[in-house]
């Protein structure tokens, strides 16, 4: 792995009732829009049982196009060295400066209760195919997607994003605590291990969702579940005729202990014609959030079973565990947090389970829109793999 040295800048925030943004401040709980945001403008006014009292969708003819759209984004860049320093090598070999992200998001309410969102990543990795450690950065599209809201307990989406599938891949890009998600969630690729292994859980997809806001009082609930193309993101065509189901429940008490659970099916066909493998896996999973006091804790389990279209091939298991726990002060801007995941992505292939411990200490000076953080990430393999590759990371992570 690689130290990671990031910039963050932050300025506008998402309206409280606009869907999630991909990007929120650094310091905010995880999928809550700000108590205090600007509500839009030029909107007609919802009895308090949501419902809204004029029928048909309405132009937002009294405020100018520019007041309903909001432009925001972040970037990362930062120095990046894994241990021992090596020449040349897979592992340790390619430390220093490294720009991770640099993205730009628009979301646009062209008529009442329809958000418009796309987000634009103009530093995306293109790994070299014939060398995992060349490749160069270019820009590529990561949200763009429609969504209408019928009513509280009916949000349509339709286009590219992430589905409803564990907390971890559901926390916005610019307000992850630590320099980067969990190997659960990422994997693990050269120049941080040898690897490749895989993540556990899907990104972003391409499909259709429908979905909740949070419903009840005290005792919370809220639903999602879609249908995707379960190719992964900007793909131009997908590799067979099946759809990925994906769904998500979440129970909550008082918006301060979530309990979320997800399932998902897909059919993955890889290889050359006439000679194709189709993968069918089975994907499951529950986490626990909370938050309290500028404490936010996170539990997970992750699973997955897969069957092969080729009878020579047996069924296979991966399975993960995270925990994590965060504090950040308000007054002052400085927060720490430390993670712990153990991941076994193959329970055919021996030694090549992974356990991740990482540490962070950052500081968000004076309220601005931006933190600095340290990190310190150790990955322990099992024997017959093990090599050493713990590293340091420096960041500077601003949001706007």
């Amino acid at each position: 792995m690689t130290p990671l040295f990031f910039v963050v800048l932050t300025l506008a925030q998402p309206a409280a009732d606009a869907p999630p943004a991909a990007d929120a401040p650094p310091g905010e709980a995880p999928r809550v829009a700000p108590a205090d945001a600007p509500k839009p403008t030029g909107t007609v006014a919802e009895d308090r049982s949501g419902r809204n009292p004029v029928a048909g969708l309405k132009l937002v003819t009294d405020t100018p196009w520019w007041q309903r759209l909001k432009i925001g984004g972040f970037a990362r860049v930062g120095v990046f060295y894994s241990f021992p320093l090596r020449e040349e090598q897979l592992v340790g070999g390619n430390g220093g400066f490294r720009l991770a992200d640099f993205r730009l998001n628009l979301d646009f309410r062209p008529v009442e209760r329809l958000t418009v969102y796309a987000s634009v990543e103009f530093a995306a990795p293109l790994v070299d195919p014939l060398d995992p450690l060349g490749g160069r950065r270019i820009v590529d599209v990561r949200d763009a997607f429609v969504e209408y809201e019928v009513c509280r307990g009916l949000l349509v989406k339709a286009g590219q994003f992430r589905p409803p599938y564990y907390a971890e891949m559901l926390l916005s890009d610019g307000s992850i605590p630590f320099v980067s998600r969990s190997v659960l969630a990422n994997g693990i690729a050269p120049p941080e291990g040898y690897g490749p292994r895989t993540h556990l859980a899907p990104d972003r997809q391409v499909g259709l969702q429908l979905s909740s806001k949070r419903l009840g009082d005290a005792l919370g609930f809220r639903y999602a579940v879609g249908v995707f193309n379960g190719n992964g993101q900007n793909q131009l065509f997908n590799d067979n005729n099946s759809v990925n189901p994906i769904g998500r429940v979440e129970v909550d008490f008082r918006e301060t202990v979530t309990l979320g659970v997800n399932a998902g099916y897909n059919v993955l066909t890889t290889g050359a014609r006439p000679n194709r493998l189709s993968t069918n896996t089975l994907d499951y999973g529950v986490d626990l959030e909370a938050h309290k006091w500028g404490l936010q804790a996170l539990g997970a389990f992750l699973g997955r079973s897969a069957t092969y279209s080729f009878q020579g091939l047996a069924p296979d298991s991966a399975m993960g565990a995270l925990g994590q726990l965060r504090y950040f002060h308000e007054d002052t801007g400085l927060e720490g947090a430390a993670r712990l995941a153990w991941y076994e992505p193959s329970q055919a292939q021996p030694d090549d389970a992974v356990v991740e411990v990482a540490a962070m200490v950052g500081w968000r000076p004076f309220k601005l829109p931006f933190r600095v953080l340290a990190q310190y990430t150790h990955r322990a393999e099992e024997r017959l793999v093990s090599f050493p590759n713990d590293s340091v990371d420096v960041m500077l992570h601003a949001i706007w």
